[in-house]
């Protein structure tokens, strides 16, 4: 039975530091101790590098492979990429937590939480596409508008759109954290998360800015990988390890995001 951590209100008797098993250096931690702990966790667990790493091989494999075959693999790299960061974060918080748990342990309760962290995805991706058709009729009273009044509706509603983009965004950044970490439902994840994260603190700067990060990068990978010919690749050979050593790196990366979440996760919840 792997450790989960759960909000005070949640937890029946005693929620202290010392019950979790919890060191009060993880409650101190800042924004940065909290990057350099990711990055020492990553060279004491190579399980967790080779989760990402296998994540990295099979983007660089959908790269190769012909269209169907990429099309197929698409579905295997999503659910892929939800095990990974489940994977990433219990190990996190079984080390937060002083009880350490197998990697057999841990693979297997990531896997059965899987369900719920797509369910979330689900959810929030849902919420982005009524955004998205609210912003369209919002072009389309602009374009057919003929007034000043027309514009201005539009600009202010595209203002509040954008806005409501970034609390969904940002506030419901720990809701995968929540669903394996903590052990909670689809629904009562995203309430956690919008619980935990707050503007107010430097720290949400720091998951805005690891999101961001995380966006650019892929996207930089992804033009990296679909243009021909590279300009200063002239060799085929040359072109396939760059990509491959640009997936290796993006991968990583999002490797010490994940633990940078599942820590604000576990920070948050002791609070």
């Amino acid at each position: 039975m792997v450790e989960r951590f759960k909000r005070r209100d949640d937890i029946d008797g005693c929620a202290c530091l010392e019950c979790r098993n919890v060191s009060a250096a993880t409650t101190k931690r800042r924004v940065g101790d909290v990057i350099l702990w990711s990055v020492g966790f990553l060279r004491t667990h190579p399980s967790v590098v080779a989760v990402f790493l296998g994540l990295a091989v099979l983007q660089f494999v959908t790269h190769l492979a012909p269209t169907p075959v990429e099309l197929l693999l698409l579905p295997l790299l999503f659910v892929g990429s939800l095990f990974a960061r489940g994977y990433a974060a219990m190990f996190a918080a079984s080390t937060l937590s002083e009880r350490p748990h197998t990697r057999k342990a841990v693979a297997w309760y990531t896997l059965r939480r899987v369900p719920a962290v797509f369910a979330i995805f689900v959810l929030v991706g849902l919420a982005m596409m009524a955004l998205f058709a609210v912003g369209g009729v919002l072009v389309f009273v602009v374009l057919i508008g003929s007034r000043l009044w027309h514009l201005l509706v539009g600009l202010l509603g595209f203002v509040v759109l954008f806005c409501l983009f970034v609390v969904i965004s940002v506030k419901f950044i720990l809701a995968a954290e929540a669903a394996v970490v903590g052990g909670y439902g689809p629904i009562e994840s995203l309430r956690v998360s919008w619980s935990i994260v707050s503007f107010r603190r430097r720290t949400t700067i720091l998951l805005i800015g690891l999101v961001v990060a995380l966006v650019a990068s892929f996207t930089i990978v992804g033009i990296g990988a679909a243009t021909e010919p590279y300009p200063v690749l002239g060799n085929e050979t040359v072109r396939h390890v760059f990509v491959g050593l640009m997936n290796a790196a993006t991968f990583l990366s999002t490797a010490i995001t994940a633990l940078v979440f599942a820590h604000v996760y576990v920070q948050g919840v002791l609070e």
